[in-house]
């Protein structure tokens, strides 16, 4: 069935944004991959950020690559380093000589959390260069502080500082924005750099009320773009992917709504809900 709202749906941010954010995703690249070939394709890339809990409540994300480096502090000299996984058992032994005092040193395991962040590249087919990166950010992105944040912003500083363009689409109210001078003080927003305009870019911001916008993607000539219609892609999501279903519209919305907004949805949702009943 289709959504009771005209553009985003403001319960999906806070009951199921894992699931959409992959299925969004999934669906941008099936719209733009019949405008793209033969000369274009869209793959789907993913970063993996794990997260650590410690006792003591302090939470850290890290990244993890295909190989880590384990630095260790030996008392002979200042810092050797050695590649996992055989560098871990050297670990304890160092550890111990130094924690002479110390009644038992072992190998031990944090809990974690992992998830993948997922964004589509552009490329040229016969050569593979990469000619535009599409972002749809997660809650991680706009915390300020945490390693999504930080991850993001030196992603996207790579990205500013070449010859790629880069759409950056926030459907999410909350959070802080990302660093951007002037832009709309809207709901939702969608930032189009093309690399030959920087370090100018063009922002498209809308409201909760709006319909989602058509997109220029920006290609690899000065004048080759092709369209990005959100609203369809979004009504594509919604619909395939059962959310009339998955959400619990008895909820409050999260994060919570502007007082007219809330009235709004509330209005709308009795009318939805009252036809299909």
């Amino acid at each position: 069935m289709p959504s009771p709202f005209p553009g985003m749906d403001p319960f999906i941010e806070g009951q199921a944004w894992v699931e959409f954010h992959t299925d969004f995703i999934v669906a941008v690249r099936e719209a733009l991959m019949p405008q793209l070939v033969p000369h274009y394709v869209a793959r789907i890339e993913q970063r993996l950020i794990v997260e650590y809990e410690t006792e003591i409540g302090i939470s850290e994300r890290a990244i993890v690559p295909d190989v880590f480096i384990v630095e260790e502090f030996p008392s002979t000299s200042s810092v050797v380093t050695v590649t996992a996984p055989a560098a871990v058992a050297e670990a304890v032994q160092v550890v111990s000589q130094i924690a002479e005092k110390a009644k038992e040193v072992k190998i031990a395991e944090l809990p974690e959390y992992e998830h993948r962040e997922r964004f589509i590249e552009i490329r040229v087919r016969e050569t593979g260069e990469l000619v535009t990166v599409i972002e749809l950010l997660s809650p991680a992105n706009k915390q300020r502080g945490n390693i999504g944040w930080h991850l993001y912003l030196r992603k996207r500083r790579e990205i500013f500082y070449s010859k790629v363009h880069l759409v950056e689409l926030d459907l999410l109210r909350s959070g802080e924005r990302l660093p951007i001078v002037e832009a709309p003080k809207t709901d939702y927003l969608a930032l189009i750099s093309r690399w030959e305009w920087r370090p100018k870019a063009v922002c498209v911001g809308w409201n909760l009320k709006d319909a989602l916008p058509t997109l220029p993607i920006p290609l690899k000539g000065r004048d080759e773009w092709v369209k990005l219609d959100l609203q369809s892609v979004f009504n594509a999501v919604y619909e395939r992917g059962g959310y009339r279903y998955l959400l619990d519209y008895r909820r409050p919305v999260e994060p919570p709504l502007k007082d007219e907004d809330k009235v709004w949805v509330e209005e709308l949702l009795a009318k939805a809900f009252q036809v299909t009943t």
